[in-house]
Order: structure tokens, then sequence, then C-alpha cells
């Protein structure tokens, strides 16, 4: 890998580069010389050595009243790498600690609902995962959809895996399924509204959220997520009704996967 490279993934700006380069391929040197060799002012040429010294890529000798600086060797790079990684690990680690807090604030931040609106199977697949990692952390792992005949066959088509991703967390789902078609699934229920050509849309509510899927005018998918518990909490009433309508309803002949 170039050296310029390998240092600037390391984080080091240009000028520190430049610096410590000049003094690994040319020994010690006194900062009126480095700045000449690099093209910086010794002003910019000592601020770089400050910042290789904390870094510990360099070191400093005096000479006769006079000062010199060196690079310390390469390997001091690899005691750089590993306090970056300290540095990551605690950073994550922080990150999960304050998740909770974070996601309070972003669901409840505000008194209107959150729309957000998704285009093509990529957006789609946002709002797939969403619902894994919405439910998996969720005290009811239930969540219900309507799935309509019409749009069945896209919703998963990029996400092929999902009923065994949903069924390793353990997570159910209620569908009441819009027009004939659709298989039974492990930790699933299944019931149908009679509709030949099913709705115009594939819902899903799942925790405080609803996502509307449907196609536009060309064919291309598009989905629409409205997050607020309000809503999602009506959205579960009415399924929930619904779905006690058609508790004597079997699956029909035509039924297929």
């Amino acid at each position: 890998m170039d050296a310029v490279r390998l240092l600037e993934q390391l984080g080091l700006p240009q000028r520190e580069i430049r610096v410590y380069l000049a003094l690994l391929t040319g020994g010690p040197s006194s900062v009126r010389k480095l700045a000449k060799d690099t093209g910086l002012n010794r002003g910019s040429a000592y601020d770089a050595l400050k910042s290789l010294q904390q870094r510990g890529l360099t070191g400093m000798y005096q000479k006769h009243k006079k000062q010199f600086f060196m690079a310390e060797e390469p390997e001091k790079l690899l005691d750089l790498v590993e306090l970056q990684e300290r540095s990551i690990v605690s950073l994550k680690r922080g990150v999960s600690e304050a998740l909770p807090e974070l996601r309070s604030l972003y669901v409840h931040g505000g008194s209107k609902p959150v729309v957000k609106y998704y285009e093509g199977p990529k957006g789609v697949n946002i709002i797939l995962h969403d619902v894994l990692r919405t439910m998996s952390e969720s005290a009811d792992k239930t969540y219900r959809v309507y799935s309509s005949v019409a749009l069945r066959e896209y919703i998963y088509k990029e996400f092929p895996h999902f009923t065994k991703e949903r069924v390793a967390r353990g997570l159910h789902v209620r569908v009441i399924a819009v027009g004939a078609g659709g298989a039974e699934q492990p930790l699933s229920e299944r019931r149908w509204l009679p509709a030949q050509d099913g709705s115009p849309t594939y819902n899903i509510v799942y925790g405080g959220k609803v996502a509307f899927l449907s196609q536009d005018g060309r064919g291309a998918l598009i989905g629409v997520l409205v997050e607020d518990e309000r809503v999602a909490q009506s959205e579960r009433l009415i399924f929930d009704h619904v779905w006690a309508t058609l508790e004597q309803v079997k699956t029909p002949v035509c039924a297929r996967s």
C-alpha cells in the first residue's frame, strides 16, 4: 500500500505526513531544515512535529543547544492503530449504551407523526429490516400484515430470506390475506378476505409504526412509513376487529405460495 495513503487512513493530515516522511527518509533534522524540505513554513512544521510527538511517531533531542527531531521506529504505527482500535471499541460501547435513550428521543421527540417515503426494492428492504429490528426489541413479538395478492410477490423479492430471519428471531405475525394465495409459515397465522384482485396496498403494522407498500403508475415499488403510536394503535384495533370476524374462514382452495 502507498505510504501516504496508509498514513491518511491512520488520520494524519497532509502536513504531518510530509514532516513524518521527511524524518523517516532523511533522518534527524532541525525545524528550519524540515520547513525547507517539506515546503512548509516553520510554524506549520513545528505544529506538525508537536502533533506527531503526541501520536508517538517522532522524538526530539538536543545537540549543542539546538533541537533536532527524529522519526520513531515505524513499528510505532502499530501502537497508533491499537490506540484507535481501543477508541473505536470504547465509542461503540458508548453508542450502544446510549441507543435506548436516543431511540426514545427519535420516536417520541415530537407531537406529530413522522412520515418517511421510500422508493424501489431497496427502500422496501429498509422497511423490512426495520420490522425485524423493531419487533426484536419489542416486548410484544407479534405484528400484523394486510397481504395483498396484487403485491405479495414483489415485497420480499429482494429479501427472500425474510421469513427465515423472522422465525430465527422468534417473531410472530398475523396475516389477513386480501385475495387468494399465500402459504402458511412458521410462527404465522393467516386468514383470508375474499377479493379477486387483492387491495392496492400491502400494510405492515409493527411496534409504533405502520408501513404502506404499493406501486406507482409505472409499477415501481414505493413505501410510506408512519411512525406514531396513536396511528399504529388505531390500525391494530381495526386489524384485530377484522381478524375476529374471519375466525371461521378456512384457507381458500386456490391458495398457493
